[in-house]
């Protein structure tokens, strides 16, 4: 049954789809190898983003602010391998009646720079895609204020 008034929104079963997923979607647990200190956490005001790389591994890490939590995914779309967290944080709307606008997700979608494929920056999750994903690592600000990524 469909959440929408005079069933507008259930005929599209992929968007259905790709919010279904994204609401269900919890980020998987952390690998904790070590940590990795990216800056003191008041240096990362919300709504901004910063690159590290991990020197053990090399691999490169988007650390994102949204609205005060920190969240981290690794800068690799897993479509053509582009640079993920390069592109443009922005939110979406969920599908709705005609000449209706259901914002959602303000500040977690992160498009790929490349061609557009869009990810849940929270969980990791795609939006148009139920299997695909980008890895996600834990964070956590210390007793001294620094902000880390959990690797």
């Amino acid at each position: 049954m469909s959440d929408y008034p005079n069933g507008f929104g259930s005929e599209n079963e992929a968007l259905d789809t790709a919010f279904r997923i994204i609401d269900e979607a919890k980020p998987p647990k952390a690998r904790e190898r070590g940590r990795l200190v990216v800056c003191a956490a008041s240096e990362l005001a919300p709504g901004q983003k910063r690159v590290v790389t991990d020197p053990e591994t090399d691999a490169s890490i988007g650390v994102f602010n949204i609205n005060g939590e920190f969240f981290a995914l690794k800068n690799v779309c897993p479509h053509y391998g582009a640079p993920l967290c390069q592109g443009s944080v922005h939110g979406t709307h969920r599908p709705s009646p005609v000449f209706t606008y259901r914002p959602d997700l303000q500040d977690r979608v992160l498009r790929c720079p490349w061609h557009g494929w869009e990810f849940d920056i929270v969980t990791g999750k795609a939006l148009y895609d139920a299997k695909s994903r980008v890895a996600t690592y834990a964070c956590e600000v210390d007793s001294s204020g620094d902000l880390a990524v959990l690797l």
